[in-house]
C-alpha cells in the first residue's frame, strides 16, 4: 500500500540550484476537467538555493514539474536524504500520481501545450531558510 503525500511528514521538496523557473502541471482532473500549468521563478538565498514545496490541491490526479534553471535541480520526499534529478522539459519532466509515493519521468508535453496557463500561480511554494 503507498503513503499519500503528506502522511506522516512524506511531502514533494524541490532544491533548486541558482536563478530559473520551476514549471507545474496539475492534470487529470476529476470534476473540475481542466487542466493547470504555473512558473514560478526562484529566489534563491545567499547560497544560490531555493526550496519548494509541491502541494496538492483542487481535483486533480496527476502532477508533474521540471527546472529551467542555471543549476541543477533535485526531488525529494520529506527528510528523506535520497535525492534523485527534477526533468528539464515537458517532455521528460517529473511525474507524481497523487496519493503515492512514486516519482517517475513523463512525457507531458502534449498535455501541458493545451492546459490552462495560471501564469506563476503555481502549486509550488518557496520554503524560507531554516524551515525545511
Amino acid at each position: 500500500m503507498s503513503t499519500p503525500h503528506y502522511a506522516n511528514g512524506i511531502a514533494p521538496i524541490v532544491t533548486t540550484f541558482g536563478p530559473g523557473t520551476l514549471h507545474t502541471l496539475a492534470f487529470n482532473a476529476g470534476s473540475c476537467n481542466v487542466n493547470v500549468v504555473a512558473a514560478v521563478p526562484a529566489t534563491p538565498n545567499s547560497a544560490g538555493i531555493t526550496n519548494w514545496l509541491l502541494s496538492f490541491a483542487y481535483d486533480f490526479n496527476d502532477y508533474a514539474f521540471y527546472w529551467d534553471g542555471a543549476g541543477e535541480a533535485f526531488w525529494r520526499f520529506g527528510n528523506s536524504t535520497l535525492m534523485q534529478p527534477v526533468g528539464t522539459s515537458w517532455t521528460d519532466a517529473t511525474g507524481i500520481p497523487l496519493g503515492t509515493e512514486v516519482i517517475e519521468g513523463w512525457n507531458v508535453a502534449s498535455t501541458a501545450a493545451a492546459a490552462t496557463n495560471r501564469g506563476d500561480m503555481s502549486l509550488a511554494f518557496v520554503i524560507p531558510d531554516g524551515l525545511d
